[in-house]
């Protein structure tokens, strides 16, 4: 069957009520930044158009209707708005039992966006990685961002939809290489994509340019957290590929420490280099971190080089973590400049 569309939104109509003094609903306002986020990551915004979102309510009463199931099986992905009024949908159900039909458990091809926090996750999506769009607030209570209205100061929302885009533009390159026949080939660039069970799949790699093939994971400890944003910018200026594990980001209370570590050896066993700062730390945090890189090392598929390992700090004693494993590069840098740290990596 030709694949039509890149992208199937699965989500709840309760989610996408409009607000007073909104324009959109949420849903519609995250497709709609999605869009633009993955116009960037694959350079044609065409492909970046192949979203399908049910803006008609072409949902039949009791099931699927024929229209929806052939718009499934010529979808090439899924992204899943995942909340409670998901759970409470047996049309959405319906949506992820159709494509799990089409591409099987466990598949990465089924991207969740946790729009709220839920209370249990179907089992089927357990081990996917997830996109977390909610925070806890001053109450410890979990909130939507961006819910009901739009707020531009909350920076945590579009890096996260940076990386859900990054994640689909690599698996529409995979998906292409591995004969997806009906596929407009996307514009060239790196290809990194594998399962996140950790089995490792044949990639075929466009023609890359000469700088951007490159990827660098870059992390540290969450006291530390805006410079590692800071970081990663900058190497993204200079054309490298950028990761962030999970684990180094914003508050991850409420996702399962089985799904971050599973996220942070998926894309160390991607990265060519990684890139860890430390100013405050904790220490035993960026310390446990650093023993995870070296493991994934060992872990190298074969004919695959292990990750180099850079470490920017502001400590002066290189045994500040307490380990210098031999090959590691270590840059002492100021407490403030992410400037200084990425000029030293890349001098390298």
């Amino acid at each position: 069957m030709p694949m039509e569309h890149n992208v199937f939104i699965s989500y709840a109509w309760v989610d996408n009520e409009v607000y007073p003094g909104a324009d959109k609903g949420w849903v519609s306002t995250f497709v709609d930044c999605l869009r633009k986020h993955l116009a960037h990551e694959l350079g044609r915004r065409e492909e970046a158009e192949r979203i399908w979102l049910d803006y008609e309510q072409m949902r039949g009463n009791d099931s699927v209707t024929p229209t929806i199931r052939a718009t499934l099986q010529a979808s090439r992905t899924l992204v899943l708005v995942l909340s409670t009024g998901y759970l409470a949908s047996a049309w959405c159900q319906q949506e992820l039992a159709v494509f799990l039909e089409k591409v099987g458990e466990g598949s990465d091809r089924i991207f969740v966006v946790q729009m709220s926090s839920v209370e249990q996750e179907p089992e089927a999506l357990a081990d996917l990685v997830k996109y977390r769009f909610w925070y806890l607030d001053d109450r410890r209570r979990p909130s939507t961002r961006w819910f009901p209205h739009i707020d531009p100061t909350d920076r945590e929302y579009s890096f996260e939809q940076q990386r859900l885009a990054r994640d689909l533009a690599d698996k529409l390159r995979e998906l292409l290489a591995a004969g997806d026949r009906d596929a407009v080939p996307l514009s060239d660039g790196p290809t990194r994509a594998a399962l996140t069970t950790g089995k490792t799949r044949a990639v075929a790699t466009p023609t890359p340019a000469p700088v951007g093939d490159h990827f660098v994971l870059v992390s540290g400890g969450e006291n530390d957290r805006d410079l590692i944003y800071q970081t990663a910018r900058r190497l993204e200026e200079n054309e490298l590929g950028v990761a962030i594990p999970l684990s180094a980001m914003a508050d991850q209370a409420g996702i399962k420490s089985s799904v971050l570590s599973r996220d942070l050896r998926t894309k160390l066993s991607l990265c060519d280099s990684v890139l860890i700062v430390y100013r405050s730390g904790p220490l035993d945090q960026v310390s446990q971190y650093l023993i995870e890189c070296l493991k994934a090392g060992t872990r190298a598929r074969k004919g695959h080089a292990a990750p180099s390992i850079d470490l920017c700090q502001t400590q002066e004693d290189h045994l500040a973590l307490g380990l210098h494993p031999v090959g590691m590069r270590i840059h002492v840098v100021g407490k403030t400049s992410a400037d200084d740290c990425v000029k030293q990596f890349l001098a390298r």
